[in-house]
């Protein structure tokens, strides 16, 4: 009896749900003990725009650590989510170029001519960190999820619905038997 209890227990790990629920998990835990060891809020950030090349490109992935303001320098490359500006809620990477009197920071982007409204006074507050380290290209997965497979979800869906319907009916022509033909022979 125990061991068919065992067995259901062990049965959603077994599919494909499962895996996909356990890496969300790990991803998850993976996340937050990055973001207690690095003293960030945002540990991992995906590059969604070419404005710091060549530093780094649209698609590399950046791992930050959190820093006083006390601690920033100019040339020091953060990571910042701008207030009032209509940017949603993506964070935006540059570099610090000026530190104001007040204790705020003015920041500008490599390859940009100059700068944004919202990059002439950034608070401490608004920063998550100072980036440490880049990978080239990982970012890509993030940021097609967010700009195809979001945006088309349902086209994606009734797809894979299709897919699966056809399949099925492949499958059964496939395990149904072969009709055989009689053999007439004429005398």
């Amino acid at each position: 009896m125990k061991l068919k209890k065992l067995k259901k227990l062990k049965r959603p790990f077994n599919s494909s749900i499962g895996y996909v629920l356990l890496g969300i998990i790990l991803a998850f835990l993976i996340n937050q003990g990055l973001s207690f060891a690095l003293s960030t809020d945002m540990p991992i950030v995906a590059v969604e725009s070419n404005s710091m090349v060549p530093t780094f490109y649209k698609g590399d992935i950046l791992v930050l650590q959190g820093a006083p303001s006390n601690e920033l320098e100019i040339g020091d490359i953060i990571v910042f989510s701008p207030q009032g500006a209509n940017t949603g809620s993506t964070p935006i990477v540059h570099r610090i170029i000026k530190t104001n009197p007040d204790g705020t920071f003015q920041t500008k982007g490599d390859a940009n001519p100059g700068q944004l409204y919202f990059e002439k006074h950034i608070e401490p507050s608004q920063i998550h960190g100072r980036s440490m380290v880049v990978v080239p290209y990982l970012g890509w997965v993030k940021i097609g999820i967010t700009e195809w497979v979001i945006p088309n979800i349902i086209w994606i869906a009734i797809a894979a619905i299709a897919a699966y319907f056809v399949s099925m009916k492949l499958s059964k022509r496939i395990k149904s038997p072969r009709t055989t033909f009689m053999r007439i022979s004429f005398c």
